[in-house]
């Protein structure tokens, strides 16, 4: 792993970790701007593909209006902080 992907990890676990204080609309926002600001910088990245899907799941829940369970919440985290512990 990259230290990029090290940096987008770290960066998605801030974002994350702030986000989930927020209402909906608000969370969904702040995700949906991290995710465009990350766009794609890394090729051929498998393991932050898998990491930015679990964060576009979550993403999709929020701006339908549907209230993310813990486990979304988690699901999103634990995969970006597996991300960053493997590129650490």
């Amino acid at each position: 792993m990259s230290k990029l992907e090290s940096q987008v990890a770290t960066a998605a676990l801030d974002t994350l970790h702030g986000a989930r204080g927020l209402a909906t609309a608000e969370a969904a926002e702040k995700l949906r701007d991290f995710l465009a600001s990350i766009g794609s910088p890394i090729p051929n990245s498998a393991r932050l593909s898998d990491a930015s899907s679990a964060l576009k799941t979550l993403v999709g829940k929020l701006e339908k209006g549907e209230p993310p369970t813990n486990d979304d919440w988690g699901h999103a985290i634990q995969t970006m902080e597996s991300l960053a512990s493997e590129t650490s």
